[in-house]
């Protein structure tokens, strides 16, 4: 297990900087697999001793482009591990050096960190590194998200290219230039037809959600999309059945749109709404993904007149 009096050791090369505290071993068997989906501001305790588990306490790697080592301190009085790693990757040209490669692909659990998820795009796209994390991922290996971490975990996720949007910007407008969005970028096993946001009471962002969700049905990604927002301090423990529960002290918002429930998506218009299902899970609680059914309050939401009508049942 890590020592915390052995300092870290320092690995760089071009667009990447590494600092590892103890000795990974190449060994990923009986893997469980599972994503840690959490909403942001403040890590939830009870949701990182679960990918913990699932990863066996190995070897920890945790994926930014930001120059920080707080996770260092926070697993160490967590949880033992193996070994612990940040990984910083910032260009492109870190994509090819083996290093690199090798870190995610011997990695027990992955952690994508919070900032930008545009920086991951930008960064990973199309590359060996994406390529990388799918495939570690597809092997059984718990992935986990924070924030930015957590927007890039969805088969659909905005991408934040031209800065991020509130929910008056996008009701307004959903062909706003700031509502990029990509596909595909990383599949994690049950979000594949789902776009996830972090922040999400707290940054009051159910409007634009919505407006996410009716750009992909009327562009054709889909026919119909699935949509979880989560609060700060809150996390979604997806185990690989699509079992997902949710922890921590606010909630998780499931809410699914077919294509037909789309009235009104076109440039320079507000959006325009059918009523939708949605349910709004606390800790504790408990919601399907494959039969989207689950505990908590049901309620109905629906966007018109540049905002959006919630109502109970």
């Amino acid at each position: 297990m890590t020592d915390p009096d052995v300092t870290p050791e320092l690995h760089a090369g071009p667009g990447f900087r590494s600092w590892t505290r103890g000795t990974p071993v190449d060994d990923r068997s009986n893997r469980p697999g599972g994503a840690m989906l959490e909403g942001g501001a403040e890590d939830v305790a009870t949701a990182w001793r679960w990918f913990l588990e699932r990863a066996g306490h190995g070897d920890i790697v945790v994926l930014r482009a930001t120059p920080d080592e707080g996770y260092d301190e926070w697993i160490r009085e967590l949880e033992p591990v193996r070994s612990f790693q940040t990984l910083q990757l910032t260009d492109r040209a870190a994509a090819d050096d083996p290093f690199v490669l090798r870190s995610i692909e011997h990695a027990d659990g992955l952690f994508i960190a919070g900032g930008d998820q545009f920086d991951y795009v930008r960064a990973w796209a199309g590359t060996a590194i994406q390529r990388g994390v799918d495939a570690a991922i597809h092997a059984g290996v718990p992935v986990g998200g924070i924030s930015a971490g957590l927007a890039v975990l969805g088969g659909f996720a905005f991408t934040a290219e031209r800065d991020t949007i509130t929910s008056a910007e996008a009701l307004a407008d959903p062909f706003d230039d700031r509502v990029r969005l990509a596909r595909g970028f990383l599949t994690v096993p049950a979000l594949e037809a789902t776009i996830t946001d972090s922040h999400f009471s707290e940054r009051e962002r159910l409007g634009r959600l919505l407006a996410f969700m009716a750009r992909i049905v009327v562009d054709r990604w889909a026919s119909h999309v699935r949509g979880i927002g989560i609060d700060e301090e809150t996390a979604v423990l997806v185990a690989p059945d699509g079992t997902a529960t949710v922890e921590g002290a606010g909630a998780a918002w499931f809410l699914r749109m077919h294509a037909d429930d789309v009235l009104t998506c076109v440039p320079r218009e507000p959006l325009v709404t059918q009523r939708i299902r949605a349910r709004r899970v606390r800790s504790r609680g408990v919601f399907d993904l494959p039969s989207w059914a689950g505990t908590g309050q049901p309620f109905t939401v629906s966007a018109a007149d540049r905002s959006v009508c919630v109502q109970a049942g």
